[in-house]
């Protein structure tokens, strides 16, 4: 029931991606000899003075020194960013015109009413809920561990006619998207298993 940060993965490993690419693309011009028209001293047979020029320079390691700084920052953001996070939703405005009145209603107030729903559905031994989006496009997400001999057809049917029905009256609209993970609960001798749908 928590988030994982995969486009922050995504977006980390295609930059780390780009750089190695063009860090290896410089080398093979280098070593092709491609890289002359654009730096003169630049061959496969030079000692790569003109690079050894630019590391020479009395600047170069406070450059060094902020780079290494800016990535520094950037692995610890990411390493932040790969904590799972419960994201349940800011508190839903459910009228737009405040000269009527405002009602707010706690995401976790209408997660928990669902939790008791789902305590109804037969073969259910522990159930979590999280609201997230918006008053006008909720969505739920669900984590329910039922019996080992529970029918799971029956439940996920119980859950999309019933409790995503009643989730969906108690908000006002309908579910923009559900998510469910089955968890299979079982004897203390035996792990849990899950299964996403």
């Amino acid at each position: 029931m928590r988030r994982m940060a995969a486009g922050a993965n995504r977006t980390g490993l295609i930059i780390a991606g780009l750089l190695c690419l063009v860090v290896g693309l410089a080398a093979l011009s280098i070593s092709l000899g491609l890289a002359t028209a654009l730096v003169p001293g630049l061959t496969p047979e030079s000692r790569l003075q003109s690079v050894a020029v630019v590391f020479a320079l009395p600047f170069s390691a406070v450059i060094a020194l902020v780079l290494a700084v800016i990535l520094a920052v950037i692995g610890v953001r990411w390493l932040a960013a790969q904590v799972p996070r419960k994201d349940s939703a800011k508190p839903l405005r459910m009228q737009e015109d405040a000269r009527t009145g405002v009602t707010t209603v706690n995401a976790n107030v209408v997660a928990a009413a669902v939790v008791d729903d789902l305590d109804l559905t037969p073969a259910v031994v522990d159930a979590q809920a999280i609201l997230r989006g918006t008053a006008r496009s909720p969505e739920l997400i669900l984590h329910v561990d039922v019996d080992e001999r529970a029918d799971i057809d029956a439940v996920v049917n119980d859950i999309a006619d019933r409790v995503t029905r009643n989730c969906s009256q108690a908000l006002g609209v309908p579910l923009s998207a559900v998510g469910v993970e089955i968890g299979i609960a079982r004897s203390r001798q035996r792990r849990q298993r899950s299964v996403g749908l």
